[in-house]
């Protein structure tokens, strides 16, 4: 029990870093679409950074380990016919919801992060080239498609992930559970919706 309890924290410390990360992430993409300029200057001063190559690795660590114990997780939950969550959370529609799709939305998300990092970072566009070659790749309708519906499960993965890692750090209680609910729910939406506007806005502006 203490290995799983154990497990279930690094699972959610992962996820908290990659939130963090998307935030930091949706911050440049904003400033894209609002200033391309400065935008070209941080991307070409942030690649030319001599702790870039240390901050990926450390991120795709982190990643890596959160695909492997979300996976491990379903797996055990599957096999074990765990649908107790569920259960207490029967009203809450949208919260069963992005729990039962969980492993798509995940899927979903590795496969764009790993066609996302074959555009524009292996290799990288020279400077000044970056925001050109974002949308020249959003003028094709998969690659549009395909970053629309990361966006949505975006989303949807938040919306489990943040309530599920509450739980697992024993955060949620009775008490402050609608308040924790709302709170992700608000969270979710904002990064879902604000990289799904830009992904259209980069692409028609």
């Amino acid at each position: 029990m203490e290995l799983e309890t154990l497990t279930q924290k690094f699972q959610s410390y992962s996820g908290l870093v990659l939130v963090f990360f998307i935030a930091v992430h949706l911050a440049g993409v904003i400033c894209a679409g609002i200033n391309p300029d400065a935008f070209e200057i941080y991307a070409s001063n942030l690649h030319s950074s001599l702790f870039l190559p240390y901050a990926e690795i450390g991120l795709a660590t982190t990643f890596i380990i959160h695909i492997f114990l979300t996976f491990k997780k379903v797996l055990n939950n599957r096999l074990s016919g765990n649908k107790a969550i569920l259960k207490t959370r029967r009203n809450d529609y949208l919260g069963v919801l992005a729990s039962k799709v969980q492993p798509f939305t995940g899927l979903i998300l590795a496969s764009f992060l790993i066609i996302h990092l074959l555009q524009l970072r292996f290799p990288r566009p020279g400077d000044n080239l970056e925001l050109i070659s974002l949308k020249s790749k959003l003028g094709d309708v998969h690659i549009l498609v395909l970053y629309s519906l990361a966006s949505i499960s975006l989303f949807f993965h938040m919306v489990q992930g943040i309530e599920s890692g509450h739980r697992s750090l024993g955060i949620l209680n009775q008490s402050n559970s609608l308040n924790i609910r709302y709170i992700s729910r608000f969270i979710s939406i904002f990064f879902g919706l604000s990289y799904l506007i830009m992904t259209f806005y980069l692409r028609f502006k």
